[in-house]
């Protein structure tokens, strides 16, 4: 980002320094001085539902600009400035397709982190979010805290480097891998150092992200370079490292694809020269190329780019997380979950981009067989034996339903299929781990309200519909605990409510709680709960096993009941930066 300064009086500073609490509260904005950096101005709000003064300082730099020789390494801190820096307005998200316009490697000093408070003197625990979007789009300034801020917490939410920029793998120490995750941890330090002069406590730091953001989390969780003090607890919405599409199977074949697609086809050497030259969005497209034509091939393990890496010349992630013993868990508090219909938008990925033939035709069960076959594979979960197919195929669909083959009766199972392979079964590995090592001290669900926003724009006219009501798409979760430029009607804010008391209140005492819960949400104790089902009417159940075919059990119902009808066409605020998301996560 480029730095925006504004010049302010010898006099001003010397009284931001003469009254000690950091800040000029005789300005109409808000000036901090941060020791040993330097001093920040921001700017005033206000949150949604009780109108409280908050604090917002937009854009702080954490790190030095990752360019020209630095691109592709490790994040270097930022340092110490001069003269009052500009955190007034929302800066600019890392360079990403649809939202970045220029090629200007200015674009690329994006390692920012945002910082709302109410109360700049004040010791308050901390959330620290990390945004979601396939490890490709995405931006802090996209959640803001008028709905989080209504507790006394203190909210940050930082950027990364996207896509190549930041996952981009040789193979090599030149360029290794992983320097987005390294981003993490390095906005993670600056908390642990600074986030006092903004009343945020140190000590009581909770990280929580959703989809890509939820996988980030899950793997702070395991990687060794994290220090066990820079977060105390955890919250992985709708993500996972197990997640396939999360991790690199072939790292380097991946990067060499990509490198061929810039005209870098060469030896390793002089290619990373060549890669560290290329502009930013060019590198972005070249990923989209590669992302497209090997999920097509063959499917999410061999798309490279924008996945973290396990072992090779990265020190993040040594070993998958799979073979840890149980003394290698770290002692946190844990709260993680997903959506009902989290698998919709997989299921597009693969209608789209995954198949060589149309599935509405199908018209027989061996038709429907070559279908899951070819989901599994795109999953990374294909087996020769079929064995794998024909459970799913058997614990998904009536035997009536199989020989019917109807598309659109089928179709809430697909769903199913997609989101179990993509998110549900992967979260359900770091809570059952961790529920392990850290009894008492985790905590499942599932978020099943479906509300007036939607994450989806249903219409005939592209071909994709979904003809079933009352559903929870991915991501759809993030409605109700971020203002994402939609409408709250007064149903909706109620979930509202109920998720920011959940979430903040774990955040703050490591249990969460809210006035809509008319008992304990106990921890899980068990294999598959309990959870905690999110709704207008919050109920604990004992099986999550359930939720992993939650679209057909609801489909079933309507058709039963003859309630059946298409959905209506929503528009989204935030169309853009979600097209690019829903291509694959």
């Amino acid at each position: 980002m480029h730095v925006r300064w504004i010049s302010v009086s010898l006099l001003s500073v010397c009284l931001v320094l003469l009254y000690g609490d950091c800040v000029s509260g005789q300005q109409s904005s808000p000036i901090v001085v941060i020791d040993g950096l330097g001093s920040v101005q921001g700017t005033r709000g206000r949150t949604a539902w009780t109108d409280r003064e908050i604090y917002k300082f937009y854009n702080i730099r954490y790190a030095e600009a990752p360019i020209e020789q630095q691109r592709f390494r490790n994040p270097l801190p930022v340092r110490p400035w001069s003269g009052v820096y500009n955190a007034v307005y929302p800066g600019k998200p890392c360079p990403q397709l649809g939202l970045n316009g220029t090629s200007d490697s200015t674009a690329e000093d994006c390692l920012t982190l945002s910082v709302y408070t109410q109360n700049l003197t004040a010791n308050r625990p901390v959330m620290v979010y990390i945004h979601g979007g396939s490890f490709v789009v995405g931006a802090a300034s996209h959640y803001e805290p008028d709905y989080l801020l209504e507790k006394d917490i203190v909210l940050v939410s930082i950027q990364y480097r996207l896509g190549p920029l930041g996952f981009l793998s040789t193979g090599t120490a030149n360029i290794p891998g992983n320097m987005a995750m390294l981003d993490m941890i390095m906005a993670l330090e600056w908390v642990s150092s600074y986030i006092r002069f903004f009343g945020g406590d140190s000590t009581s730091v909770t990280i929580f992200g959703e989809s890509a953001g939820g996988a980030a989390v899950s793997a702070l969780l395991y990687s060794p370079l994290v220090r066990v003090d820079l977060f105390h607890r955890a919250i992985i919405q709708s993500g996972s490292i197990f997640s396939p599409w999360a991790t690199c199977k072939s790292p380097r074949e991946g990067a060499l694809d990509i490198a061929r697609r810039v005209n870098c086809d060469r030896p390793v050497e002089t290619m990373e020269d060549c890669l560290r030259s290329v502009p930013a969005l060019r590198l972005m497209e070249a990923y989209e190329d590669h992302k497209n034509t090997q999920f097509n091939i063959t499917g999410y393990p061999d798309v490279s780019g924008a996945c973290i890496v396990i072992g090779e010349a990265s020190p993040f992630m040594p070993k998958h997380p799979k073979t840890l013993a149980r003394n290698a868990f770290r002692n946190i508090e844990l709260m993680a979950g997903t959506t009902s219909q989290e698998g919709l938008m997989f299921w597009e990925g693969v209608y789209r981009y995954g198949l060589s033939f149309k599935p509405e035709n199908i018209q027989s069960s061996w038709e429907l067989l070559q279908l899951i076959d070819t989901i599994n594979e795109r999953f990374g979960a294909n087996s020769n034996d079929g064995s794998h197919s024909w459970h799913q195929i058997f614990n998904t669909f009536l035997s009536t339903e199989i020989s019917r083959a109807n598309f659109t009766e089928l179709l809430p199972g697909l769903v199913d299929i997609c989101g179990n392979l993509a998110i549900k079964a992967p979260v359900l590995q770091d809570v059952t781990r961790f529920a392990h090592a850290n009894a008492g001290k985790v905590y499942l669900y599932s978020f099943d309200y479906s509300g007036t926003p939607s994450m989806y724009n249903f219409s005939s006219a592209d071909g994709f519909n979904y003809p079933y009501r009352n559903n929870s798409f991915h991501a759809e979760d993030l409605f109700y605990l971020f203002p994402l430029g939609q409408r709250l009607d007064q149903r909706d804010t109620e979930i509202a409510k109920t998720m920011v008391g959940l979430w903040t209140s774990f955040a703050i005492y490591g249990r969460p709680m809210a006035a809509a819960l008319h008992h304990n949400w106990n921890p899980v104790s068990h294999f598959h709960g309990p959870y905690l089902k999110i709704n207008e009417e919050c109920a604990e159940l004992q099986n999550y096993f359930n939720e992993f075919s939650a679209s057909t059990d609801k489909a079933r119902h309507q058709r039963s009941t003859g309630s059946l009808f298409r959905l209506p066409t929503v528009t989204l605020a935030l169309a853009l930066s979600y097209s690019i998301m829903r291509h694959f996560v």
